[in-house]
């Protein structure tokens, strides 16, 4: 499989993405920005801190921004498949029922089995094997049923509707001095710093954030908000910005 190549990340192709997911049938929202209250995040430093609620999308997280455009993208009635530990996997599964797709998500063993039950009750086929045999039964779904792969992060389309996440960013904060993403795959980080960076903001500082030394694909229940709270003061503390916007984000990886 391609690696996306930065090069193929314009503006254009980023705005026509968020005119895309904007229109989507798939029922996405532009979610609210509201201030994070002091006493949940005391500083001793004078900043404005926002927090970007993509847990209110009609699927639970912002995978559904991604999924809209992947699927805008690809002939209607096709036979997908993909590999998530569930949340990928609940906007994939929406959407193929919506558009009268065939699907099978491949999740690892150690998702949560109500995941599991959730995506196969939109009708679309569940094959739970060990972790390091992700890749390798997704290929054997390309070769042998030939399925086309959506990937849960590393794919152009739906980077490019990830994107749509950091215009609306944008649109209430024209010049944030940090932005903090939580990162599992990278593809929302990819699909915000784009949107951010290629509309001009120079010096916005964009970070990634996901626990130390753990695998967000591989331990689901790793992310807590407090570990987002830690990381938040020790940013805010050592840049001292006017203005920080987080994305709080339930299910940062597959």
């Amino acid at each position: 499989m391609d690696m996306v190549s930065a090069d193929l990340v314009t503006l254009n192709l980023l705005r026509e993405a968020m005119e895309t997911v904007k229109s989507s049938p798939l029922g996405v929202i532009k979610t609210p920005m509201i201030p994070w209250c002091q006493t949940t995040l005391p500083l001793e430093i004078s900043c404005n801190i926002y927090i970007k609620l993509e847990n209110m999308q009609k699927t639970g997280s912002f995978k559904i921004r991604g999924v809209a455009n992947q699927f805008a993208r690809r002939p209607s009635g096709g036979h997908f498949v993909t590999m998530s530990a569930g949340n990928y996997g609940k906007s994939f599964a929406y959407a193929s029922k919506h558009f009268g797709s065939k699907g099978k998500v491949v999740m690892p063993e150690t998702a949560p089995v109500s995941r599991s039950t959730l995506i196969q009750s939109f009708g679309v086929e569940v094959e739970r094997v060990p972790t390091s045999s992700l890749m390798s039964v997704v290929n054997r779904c390309v070769q042998e049923d030939s399925m086309t792969f959506l990937h849960s992060y590393d794919d152009l389309d739906l980077i490019a509707g990830h994107a749509s996440l950091g215009f609306e960013v944008l649109e209430v904060m024209p010049e944030p001095d940090v932005v903090v993403v939580c990162c599992g795959g990278g593809g929302l980080l990819a699909g915000v710093a784009a949107a951010i960076k290629l509309s001009g903001c120079d010096k916005t500082r964009i970070y990634g954030v996901e626990p130390e030394g753990v695998s967000l694909r591989r331990n689901q229940s790793a992310w807590t908000p407090r570990a987002l709270h830690q990381d938040l003061h020790r940013l805010l503390q050592a840049h001292s910005p006017l203005s920080c916007v987080s994305a709080t984000l339930r299910g940062s990886s597959l």
